[in-house]
């Protein structure tokens, strides 16, 4: 084996190990950030569900809000708010969101829904 050169001292791989815990960081914030963009979607997805099932129950002649928070129930979400205003129905729905290193987001959505 050959001696190293005394102008070397490991430079190189203190600059790889920093380099490779930049990137694994960065990695990580972005699957943390595709995590609440998915859940987001499907939050959305969720008050559009919740308003159409509440404006349908309202032309049928049933309690709009009644029916928005039953289907908030089995959305797995939570009903923040429910308002009518005629024949429209808006509700504001929340879901709670644990994230690694117990971090906690609190995500919503809204929707409306009536007759055109």
């Amino acid at each position: 084996m050959r001696p190293r050169p005394r102008e070397q001292h490991g430079y190189a791989t203190v600059w790889a190990v920093g380099w490779i815990a930049v990137l694994a960081t960065v990695a990580w914030a972005a699957v943390l950030l595709a995590v609440a963009v998915a859940h987001q979607h499907r939050l959305d997805g969720s008050a559009d569900l919740v308003a159409l099932s509440a404006a349908q129950s309202l032309q049928r002649g049933g309690d709009a809000c009644a029916t928005a928070a039953e289907v908030a129930a089995a959305s797995h979400v939570r009903l923040a708010t429910c308002t009518r205003d005629e024949w429209d129905v808006t509700v504001h729905v929340t879901e709670r969101l644990d994230l690694p290193l117990g971090l906690t987001v609190t995500i919503d959505g809204s929707a409306r829904a009536g007759p055109p």
